[in-house]
Order: C-alpha cells, then structure tokens, then sequence
C-alpha cells in the first residue's frame, strides 16, 4: 500500500504512477481544488477506476490532500462512516468500541 500527503501550489501539476500491482487508487482532498478527469474539491474524495493508469491533477490555488494506492482487497468491504472493515459484524464492533471510548472520554471531562 501507498499512502502519501501531498501539498501544490496554484497551478501545480502533479502525476503519481502506482506500484506495480495496484489496482485500486484514491484521493481526498482536505484543503483547496484539484482538477483532474473532474473537479475534486475540499472534503471530496474520489475512487479511479483504473490504478494501473497514471493520475494527474491540476492544483486550483494553494491544495493539500492525501492519496492511496494497492492491491485490491480480495473481500468485499463493509464501509462505516469513519472505517472500513471486512464484515458487519466487525463493522459493529469496531462502531461499539468507537462509542465505548467516546463514553469514557466523556464521562472523564476529557471530550464534550
């Protein structure tokens, strides 16, 4: 697996190639624009379809995101709003101690 954080200035091209074997790709975009086949903007994530292909993006203004790339998993994937996991019954557990610890958090004036 791949995993970078990236930052462009306005008008920045930048071109990521995969490792060989990755066949799955995706951006998301946590500050500015980035234009690609579409635009991605800020809070915006997008899958390509095709990982063994170069991505290149255009920077709209100053942008920072963060890009992953690997193997495709051989199982289907069961997405959270935060996580992923490889069952629903994962799923709700990992939700469960998610909320377990925002509890104790609370409970302790460590989070509101």
């Amino acid at each position: 697996m791949t995993y970078l954080s990236v930052q462009l200035q306005d008008g920045e091209r930048w071109r990521y190639v995969s490792a060989a074997g990755h066949t799955v790709a995706w951006i998301a975009v946590h500050g500015g624009q980035l234009e690609a086949a579409e635009t991605i903007g800020s809070g915006q994530m997008a899958v390509f379809k095709d990982a063994e292909q170069a991505i290149e993006v255009v920077s709209v203004g100053a942008s920072s995101f963060v890009l992953g790339s690997a193997v495709k998993h051989p199982h289907e994937l069961v997405m959270g709003h935060y996580s992923v996991h490889t069952s629903k019954a994962a799923l709700a557990q990992g939700e469960a101690e998610i909320r377990r610890i925002g509890e104790q958090l609370r409970a302790q004036g460590r989070l509101a």
